[in-house]
């Protein structure tokens, strides 16, 4: 091995390049060939620097004559044969242990063909145990989303069972017209929520609170809530309006008042001003109504009928309007002779109670008109099927 050789080592090695192996490049080999991870990197690194660590002594390169001064020699380690011997070793556990992965694999082998039967036996096919999934049920997804109606919950629970996932099956719910209907106001124009659907249940509920406060049902003001909601106003931003609302108002109730009073015959409390004043389709409601009352009672003195307002409100609810009115209380006048057939029968029946009647409002008074007119009938055919004498009596049928 020339000096060249051993200086290219030894700089691999990590050791003093100067060419001449001594116990320090001789440890430094055999710690090289025994940090070996495989047989094939131990046989690698056995035929690169097995040269050096089977030496003894110092070694020069070939090209260079030992010098024959007195320098001192190197003392030769008392460790170099116990390395040799260690790297040896290390090759043999490395065999080893090869070969017990060897036979391990081979025993593997053999038990996966020990599975299938020799041929002409019948096989019996062999399956895993496969693992059990999950299927979301109706009462889990309304364990986990109270606040959803049924049929939002429907909507989850089917996408949740097809795409198995909880993520997908919310979007499919708050993608749906059932949900536009039951959280009106909740959504953005992009799409995006204002907040979450407890966080809207809980602001509907403030808002209710805070128009309680004030005498006022909560439910005639559905739209009103979700307009506030719309437009992003919070329930502090809420609570503000109406008092600010209130306190203007009640500063000049008793002008509003009387406004109402004179131009259009309504005595209003002081809780239905506010109504109005924070629902202006309240304010239209309650004026359209006004006169649609003022009509009817008109189409009945016209028709002289009398009507009290509580009858008058009861066609309002059912939908007539004026021409309905007319016709009907044309057709109450028509049957006006019926109150004196059912007072002589001992029975009271009204012009009101008939147009109530003829409307279809009450069952039990268009009955009595019925079975009144029945009366009648019967009271007429009975006094056209008499006769009558010279003397002018009545002979023949009558009515006992």
């Amino acid at each position: 091995m020339t000096k060249a050789e051993i200086i290219a080592l030894q700089k691999e090695l990590g050791v003093t390049p100067d060419g001449i192996i001594g116990p320090q490049t001789r440890a430094a080999a055999n710690a090289k060939i025994q940090g070996s991870v495989s047989i094939a990197e131990a046989q690698a690194q056995s035929e690169k620097f097995g040269g050096i660590a089977n030496t003894t002594g110092l070694v020069y390169g070939n090209d260079v004559a030992p010098s024959t001064n007195n320098a001192p020699v190197e003392p030769p380690s008392g460790d170099e044969e116990n390395a040799l011997s260690e790297a040896q070793q290390a090759l043999i556990d490395a065999e080893k242990a090869a070969r017990k992965r060897i036979e391990e694999l081979l025993a593997q082998l053999n038990n996966q063909q020990n599975n299938y039967p020799p041929p002409g036996q019948p096989t019996v096919a062999s399956f895993e145990t496969q693992t059990q999934t999950y299927t979301p049920t109706f009462d889990d997804a309304k364990a986990l989303f109270p606040y959803y109606p049924g049929n939002i919950l429907n909507i989850i629970l089917n996408s949740w069972v097809d795409t198995g996932s909880i993520d997908i099956a919310i979007a499919q719910g708050r993608a749906s017209e059932d949900y536009a209907k039951t959280f009106p106001g909740i959504k953005r124009e992009d799409g995006s929520l204002r907040m979450t659907e407890i966080q809207y249940l809980e602001v509907k509920d403030a808002m209710k609170d805070e128009l309680r406060n004030y005498n006022l049902n909560p439910n005639i003001f559905e739209n009103e809530i979700i307009d506030a909601i719309a437009g992003d106003v919070d329930i502090q931003e809420f609570k503000g309006r109406l008092q600010f609302g209130y306190e203007q108002l009640i500063n000049n109730r008793d002008i509003v008042l009387n406004v109402y009073r004179e131009e259009y015959g309504m005595d209003l409390t002081e809780e239905a001003l506010f109504a109005m004043f924070i629902s202006p389709e309240i304010a239209t409601s309650v004026l359209e109504n006004q006169i649609l009352v003022s009509q009817i009672l008109a189409e009945a003195e016209v028709a002289d009928i009398k009507l009290g307002k509580s009858a008058v409100q009861e066609f309002i609810s059912a939908g007539i309007k004026q021409e309905q009115a007319r016709t009907l209380f044309r057709e109450t006048e028509q049957l006006g002779g019926l109150t004196r057939v059912a007072g002589a029968a001992g029975q009271e029946l009204t012009q009101e109670q008939i147009a109530t009647g003829l409307a279809g409002l009450s069952p039990e008074q268009l009955s009595l008109i019925k079975s009144t007119e029945a009366r009648a009938a019967s009271q007429s055919a009975i006094i056209a099927g008499a006769a009558t004498a010279q003397t002018g009596e009545v002979t023949g049928l009558v009515e006992a």
